[in-house]
């Protein structure tokens, strides 16, 4: 499987208790997961549920002021049977604050260009979140275009937002053509439905006026947007970036399949940056511990010495079988170090080198000039 989506946020508590926004939250989950199924439970049961090719996996782990809650949608695709979505959503509390992680990964058994991993349910789970004040980073998220109008909001615009260090998603800013205001071409696709389609992924702005597109050009130079076009700005943006580091999509290239294009290339680039909730992995650690020291404890207590003996070499066995699996996966991995680290040597000393060079002094000293050479025509054969 290749992960196709990848969603982070951070829920607004609102006054409310970390607990209660984390119930809550995974209460949501769950009626998520089970929508469709008559036989789920209506409060978040733990453990595992098939129905009609669909399998929901829940679970829960409390450490201290620390809880996870994780449910994994595994369904074929509603068209193409032949593809495969496991959809995970984790929510992590951490004190008062909740964050949770979507992650949709796909298997396709044939090679063609994959679906949009945006189904309409999963949609409507990150509006849910971001409907309630969820933020990503430094900024809170939308489920709607957010216009900008005159100076003031353009100047807020890349103050707080383009230049915002904090600022976690990508920003898609449409441009009005010039010949009307609030007009955007057809081919660009709807701001309003791009930015329910990126609800959790990316921030929508739109610029309805053309005047305010010369205010930004103003700002941004050669980064700004202008006469219908399209910019997708990438976090960490700096005014010294080079420009294609930030796609332009111009009005006079525009066609029929650039919405959807935008749209892809910013689920993508969510994707292969994705990563789950800080804690996520310990709190997956801490509740598989429990389970194994309550399942050895089970085998302890086992008033058959034979079976009792039985169970514990089989455990015996799988552990020493783990072990060797976890040493080969620590071997490849301690080359790959090895590797790194010198590539990683390899490329501080060309840096080194670039930078004497650059940095080499070029103040007038007075010192005398070379000799002049007079170029030599060499003698024919």
């Amino acid at each position: 499987m290749f992960r196709a989506l990848g969603a982070r946020l951070t829920l607004d508590n609102k006054g409310v208790a970390g607990a209660a926004l984390f119930e809550a939250a995974a209460q949501r989950m769950w009626l998520w997961a089970t929508s469709g199924l008559k036989t789920a439970a209506d409060q978040l049961t733990e453990g595992e549920l098939t129905k009609d090719g669909v399998h929901v996996t829940a679970l829960r782990s409390d450490s201290g002021t620390r809880s996870l809650c994780r449910i994994a949608v595994q369904r074929p695709d509603e068209w193409d049977e032949s593809i495969l979505w496991l959809t995970t959503v984790d929510a992590v509390r951490t004190g008062e604050t909740v964050e949770v992680g979507v992650s949709v990964e796909q298997d396709m058994r044939h090679l063609r260009v994959p679906p949009s991993p945006l189904a309409p349910p999963l949609v409507a789970l990150l509006h849910d979140f971001v409907n309630d004040g969820a933020t990503a980073g430094s900024q809170r998220l939308r489920s709607t275009a957010e216009a900008m109008l005159g100076t003031d909001q353009i100047d807020l615009f890349v103050r707080s937002c383009l230049l915002d260090s904090g600022r976690r998603l990508p920003v898609v800013l449409f441009s009005a053509k010039k010949e009307e205001d609030g007009m955007y071409p057809t081919e660009a696709g709807n701001p309003s439905l791009t930015a329910r389609e990126l609800c959790g992924l990316a921030h929508v702005f739109v610029m309805p006026r053309v005047e305010d597109s010369h205010r930004l050009t103003k700002r941004l130079g050669m980064l700004s947007v202008y006469d219908g076009a399209v910019r997708i700005y990438w976090p960490r943006f700096r005014l010294s970036d080079p420009p294609p580091r930030h796609p332009l999509h111009l009005r006079q290239r525009l066609n029929n399949a650039s919405g959807p294009a935008i749209i892809r290339r910013v689920v993508e680039a969510g994707a292969r940056s994705y990563r789950p909730p800080d804690g996520t992995a310990t709190l997956l650690a801490t509740r598989w511990r429990d389970h194994e020291q309550e399942r050895i404890a089970a085998i302890i207590d086992d008033p058959d010495p034979a079976r009792q003996a039985s169970l514990l070499r089989d455990e015996l066995l799988r552990v020493i079988d783990a072990k060797v699996a976890l040493e080969q996966e620590m071997e490849t991995l301690r080359h790959q170090l090895v590797r790194s680290a010198e590539r990683t040597e390899d490329l501080d000393s060309q840096l080194t080198g670039v930078r004497a060079t650059a940095g080499a002094s070029t103040e007038l000293k007075g010192r005398p000039a070379a000799p002049r050479r007079d170029a030599v025509t060499p003698d024919s054969a």
